[in-house]
C-alpha cells in the first residue's frame, strides 16, 4: 500500500470513526433527554339525546347536529393523535324524543336494557363522564339506573345522598356520600416522542349547578345536599394531586359569569373554577355556547376569547347537540416534580355530513319506535300554532300552553284539590324562539296534531304545579317576566333593539288576566332576582275580568316546576307558595287537553286572546329578529305595524315594530 492510500485508508477511518462516536454519543444523549408526551383531551356536553343527526320535529335527516356526526369528528381526531381520552359533560339523557321515549318506558325498562344513550356513548370508549343538570328529570331511580350500564365511571364532586330530610338542600358543610365518585383517576399508557411508553395519570373532576335542587325539587327534595362547585375544587384537587394525579382536567357542567366577586352557589361558576390551583384543562358546557369564540364571553375578566384560556387554564365548551368536539392538545415535560403542562391549543371541531354508520345501526330499534311514538294522532287544529312573534303579541305557542294547563287546574278545582274560591290562571313561555338558532321557533301546521308536534311546543318534561300568589306577587311576578326587553329610549327616532338577553323561557305569559308592558319605562329588577329599580313599573293596567287587579286579592297560578320552585329568579317564587305538586308532565297535560277538545269538538280550537301588549309613553319604532320562513311572514299579516326588513347574516328575518300607547 502507497503512503497516499494509506493516508486516504487512516483518514477514512477516522472520519468513520468520529461519526460512530458522534452517532452514538448523539444517540445516549436522544435517550436521556427530558420525554415529551402529546396528549389529546376530548369532549361533548349538552348532548341532550341527540343520538343520530335526526330531526324529531320535522322528522327529518340533519347534518347540524347529532352525535353519529360527532363520532366522525372523534374518529379523525383519535387517528391523528393515538394518546387521547374523551369525556363527556353532561345534559345527555333529556332533550329530545328519544330521550323522551326511554323515559316513557320507566326503569324497568332499563333493568333489561342499556339506555340507548349510554349505549352510544359506550360504544365510542368514553373514558369519563360528567353529570348535568337534566340528568335528573327523570328522578333517582331513572339515573342509578341509566349510570348502571356505563362501560366508563361517572364523576360528580358537589352532589351527595343526604342521611336526612334536614341535612338535604344547599350546604356549606360535609363531603360525606357521594351520589357518584366525586373524580377519578384514570391511568393510560401513551408513547412519548421518543416511542418511550409512560403512565400517566389523569384526573377527572365533575362538577354541577347547585341549582337542581330547585329546577328538580320534586325527585330531590329530602333526598340528597349540594355544594358550591368553586369549594367542592378546591377541596377535591390537592387530593386529587396527593393521590398521584399527574395532570387534572375539570369538567364543570356550568357556563361563565361576568360577576366581579363570586357569589357562592353561582350556577356559572367555570371562570372562577379556572382560579382554583392545580387544575390543567377545563371542559365546560351547560350555556349552549362555544368556546372559544361565543361573543357573550367577550371582555370577560381572566377571559381569552380568541386562543380559549381562562386565567391562563386551556378551557373550551363545544355548544350543545354534538355540534361540534372540544379538543385540548397538552404537551407535558417530565422534570423531578413529575410531568409539566408546557404548552396547550385549545380547539373546536364543527361537525360535517360525515357520520358514523354503525353507530346509528346500534339504535335503529329505539329510534324507530320513537318516530312511532312521535306520530300518534291527537286531533287536529284549526289555526296553525307556533311562536315566531310570541314576544312581540299575543301568540298561539304560549296560548295552548296555558289553555291546557288552565283545564288541568279548573278539574282539580273540581275534584276539591285546590281551593274552589279561587281564580285559576296560567303561566308559561315560549321555549322555541329563536334562541339556539334561526330554526329555533315552534311552528305546528293547521291539520292533524301528534305527540310529535307537542315535542316542538312544550320542549321540556316539567311537571305542572299550582302556586298561590297574592296581586301584588303576581304583578311582580310580570315585572321580572318583563325584562325580556331592552329599555326604549322615547326620544330616539331611529329603531332600537328590542329584546334582551333574557331567556325567552324566561318570558312567562300569564293568562286570564290583561296587563300592558310599557318598554320606555327601565327594568325593576335584576335577572338575579334583585331590585334594580325600586320606583320602576313596566306591567301597567293590571286587570282581572275588568277590574284593577288588587295588591291583596289572590289567585291561582298553573306553571311548570322549574318556575315554581324558584327557576330563573323570581320574586316569592322559591318553593314556599307551591299548594299542588302532581306527578303529570306539562306535555301528558296538553295531550290529554286535546284528546278532551277532540271529543267535544272534532278539533282542537285555537282561539288566542289579546290579554297582553307592549305599549310606549312616545311612539318608539322597535327592531327585533324572527324565522325567516313563508310560515313566519304568512304569520306577520295578522298583525299591523309590522315592517320586514331583511335576512341577517345567521338566517333571521329582521323585522321594525312601531311601539305605542
Amino acid at each position: 500500500m502507497s503512503i497516499v492510500t494509506m493516508k486516504a485508508w487512516m483518514r477514512t477511518t477516522i472520519v468513520a470513526a468520529f461519526a460512530m462516536a458522534v452517532v452514538v454519543g448523539c444517540g445516549s444523549l436522544y435517550v436521556n433527554q427530558t420525554p415529551t408526551l402529546q396528549v389529546r383531551l376530548m369532549e361533548t356536553s349538552d348532548l341532550h339525546a341527540y343520538m343520530l343527526g335526526y330531526d324529531y320535529t320535522r322528522q327529518q335527516a340533519t347534518q347540524s347536529y347529532g352525535l353519529a356526526h360527532t363520532a366522525a369528528v372523534i374518529h379523525q381526531a383519535r387517528a391523528e393523535q393515538p394518546n387521547n381520552v374523551l369525556f363527556d359533560n353532561g345534559d345527555l339523557i333529556q332533550g329530545s324524543a328519544l330521550g323522551d321515549w326511554v323515559a316513557e318506558q320507566g326503569v324497568s325498562y332499563l333493568q333489561e336494557h342499556v339506555h340507548p344513550v349510554i349505549a352510544a356513548l359506550n360504544y365510542l370508549q368514553y373514558d369519563a363522564g360528567n353529570l348535568g343538570n337534566h340528568e335528573f328529570n327523570f328522578g333517582l331511580d331513572f339515573l342509578e339506573q341509566t349510570l348502571a350500564g356505563a362501560h366508563f365511571p361517572y364523576v360528580s364532586a358537589n352532589v351527595f345522598y343526604a342521611e336526612n330530610a334536614q341535612q338535604a338542600g344547599m350546604r356549606t358543610e360535609g363531603w360525606e356520600r357521594p351520589l357518584v365518585n366525586p373524580y377519578t383517576i384514570l391511568e393510560r399508557s401513551f408513547t412519548d416522542t421518543n416511542g418511550q411508553d409512560h403512565t400517566l395519570k389523569i384526573g377527572v373532576l365533575g362538577l354541577l349547578p347547585p341549582q337542581i335542587m330547585t329546577w328538580d325539587a320534586m325527585h330531590l327534595n329530602g333526598k340528597v345536599y349540594v355544594r358550591d362547585m368553586v369549594a367542592a375544587a378546591q377541596y377535591y384537587v390537592p387530593k386529587m394531586r396527593a393521590e398521584g394525579a399527574d395532570i387534572v382536567v375539570a369538567i364543570p357542567h356550568s357556563g361563565l359569569n361576568d360577576h366581579a366577586r363570586y357569589q357562592e352557589f353561582s350556577e356559572q361558576a367555570s371562570r372562577h373554577i379556572a382560579t382554583v390551583p392545580g387544575i390543567d384543562a377545563i371542559f365546560f358546557g351547560h350555556q349552549h355556547r362555544r368556546f372559544p369564540g361565543d361573543q357573550s364571553y367577550d371582555n370577560l375578566p381572566g377571559v381569552d376569547n380568541t386562543n380559549g384560556f381562562i386565567y391562563g387554564v386551556p378551557a373550551v365548551s363545544p355548544g350543545y347537540w354534538g355540534s361540534h368536539l372540544g379538543i385540548i392538545d397538552l404537551t407535558l415535560e417530565q422534570g423531578e416534580s413529575g410531568w409539566q403542562v408546557v404548552h396547550a391549543a385549545p380547539e373546536l371541531r364543527g361537525i360535517t355530513e360525515a357520520y358514523d354508520e354503525e353507530l346509528a345501526k346500534l339504535l335503529t330499534a329505539q329510534h324507530e319506535a320513537t318516530v312511532n311514538m312521535l306520530n300518534e294522532p291527537l286531533t287536529v287544529i284549526d289555526k296553525p300554532i307556533n311562536s315566531f312573534f310570541a314576544r312581540v303579541f299575543p301568540d298561539t305557542s304560549t296560548y295552548m300552553i296555558n289553555q291546557a294547563q288552565t283545564w288541568y287546574g279548573l278539574n282539580l278545582q273540581e275534584q276539591g284539590v285546590l281551593p274552589a274560591n279561587l281564580p285559576v290562571l296560567s303561566a308559561a313561555a315560549p321555549f322555541r324562539n329563536g334562541f339556539q338558532s334561526a330554526d329555533d321557533y315552534t311552528n305546528i301546521p293547521a291539520g292533524q296534531v301528534t305527540l310529535g308536534h307537542l315535542s316542538d311546543l312544550y320542549v321540556y318534561p316539567n311537571l305542572l304545579q299550582a302556586v298561590q300568589v297574592s296581586g301584588a306577587q303576581l304583578r311582580e311576578w310580570l315585572e321580572m317576566s318583563a325584562l325580556s326587553f331592552h329599555t326604549l329610549d322615547p326620544q330616539e327616532v331611529a329603531p332600537q333593539p328590542l329584546f334582551s338577553d333574557f331567556p325567552s323561557f324566561n318570558f312567562d305569559v300569564i293568562s286570564g288576566i290583561e296587563y300592558s308592558i310599557d318598554v320606555t319605562q327601565p327594568a325593576r329588577y335584576q335577572t338575579t332576582g334583585d331590585l334594580a329599580n325600586p320606583n320602576a313599573r313596566r306591567i301597567q293596567a293590571l286587570r282581572f275580568q275588568g277590574k284593577p287587579v288588587q295588591d291583596s286579592d289572590q289567585f291561582i297560578v298553573m306553571v311548570n316546576n322549574y318556575r315554581a320552585g324558584g327557576g330563573g329568579h323570581f320574586p316569592s317564587l322559591n318553593g314556599e307558595t307551591i299548594i299542588y305538586e302532581g306527578s303529570n308532565e306539562v306535555r301528558q297535560v296538553i295531550a290529554q287537553y286535546a284528546r278532551e277538545q277532540a271529543k267535544q269538538h272534532n278539533q282542537l280550537l285555537v282561539e288566542p286572546t289579546n290579554n297582553w301588549r307592549l305599549t310606549a309613553s312616545t311612539p318608539v319604532t322597535a327592531v327585533f329578529r324572527t324565522a325567516s320562513s313563508a310560515a313566519a311572514e304568512a304569520e306577520a299579516q295578522r298583525y299591523t305595524k309590522l315592517e320586514e326588513r331583511g335576512v341577517n347574516e345567521a338566517g333571521y328575518a329582521i323585522y321594525h315594530i312601531v311601539i305605542e300607547k
